[in-house]
Parts: structure tokens; C-alpha cells; sequence
């Protein structure tokens, strides 16, 4: 095989290796709602005719698992939030929580979830997750 030949497939090998592999940036909501997602409570919340709401969070917090574990806690206490349901992430920071839309409204649990996470000077902005597609 000639060199000019040689490196060619060499340069296609490697771009064809990378070609799948993507890496999160932490920043976007896209990996921010990934961090917190999951799939059974997302199953669980539809069934039962709640929805989940997603945001990102910033604050003075050391990001280890004794925060985590206070965010936890404080977003469990929110009314209207179900039981079980709060997923937290450190890094992307974001916060999950599923509630029932027929007693609370969206923006009321996250009004009520910041009063929350203010006691430990964490902000919270809403985040926008995909809508599931119908099936017909």
C-alpha cells in the first residue's frame, strides 16, 4: 500500500471512530434535564396524570452530597410536590420534581419550590422540557 493510501485510511478510521461520540457541555437544557431524567418516574408521572417540571439551579453551594441531599429534602417538603419524586444534580446543576397540574399549577410549585431553596440562596430558572410526541 502506497503512504499517500496508508494515511488516508488511517485519517478515515479515526474520523469514523469519533463519529458517534458526542460530549455533554453541562450548560444547555438539553443535558441539564438528562441529568435529572428518569425514565421510570417519567412513566410513573404520565400514568398518573401529574408532569414533571424541570429547572436549573445556581447558588453558593459546595456541589458534594450533603447539598444534594438538603435540596432534596427542602424540595420534598414543597406542597404539591409528589412524594418521591425529586431528582437532583449537582453538576449540571438541575432540579426535577413531578406534581399534579389538577391542584397545582406549575408556576405555583416553582414559586413555592424557590421560597424553598432560598433558605440555602439558590436560585432556580424554569427549564422547558421536550413534549412527548402523540401516539395515534
Amino acid at each position: 500500500m502506497k503512504p499517500a493510501r496508508a494515511i488516508g485510511v488511517v485519517v478515515v478510521s479515526l474520523a469514523m471512530l469519533g463519529a458517534g461520540t458526542a460530549l455533554a457541555c453541562g450548560y444547555c437544557v438539553e443535558d441539564r434535564i438528562a441529568a435529572v431524567y428518569d425514565h421510570a418516574l417519567s412513566q410513573r408521572t404520565r400514568q398518573s396524570k401529574q408532569q414533571l417540571a424541570y429547572f436549573a439551579w445556581d447558588g453558593p453551594l459546595a456541589r458534594d452530597e450533603a447539598a444534594r441531599q438538603k435540596m432534596l429534602a427542602l424540595g420534598e417538603a414543597v406542597p404539591g410536590v409528589s412524594r418521591g419524586s425529586v431528582r437532583v444534580s449537582m453538576e449540571p446543576a438541575a432540579i426535577a420534581v413531578a406534581f399534579d397540574p389538577r391542584s397545582s399549577s406549575g408556576a405555583l410549585i416553582a414559586a413555592a419550590l424557590q421560597k424553598k431553596l432560598g433558605l440555602l440562596k439558590v436560585s432556580l430558572v424554569p427549564l422547558q422540557a421536550p413534549q412527548p410526541t402523540p401516539v395515534r
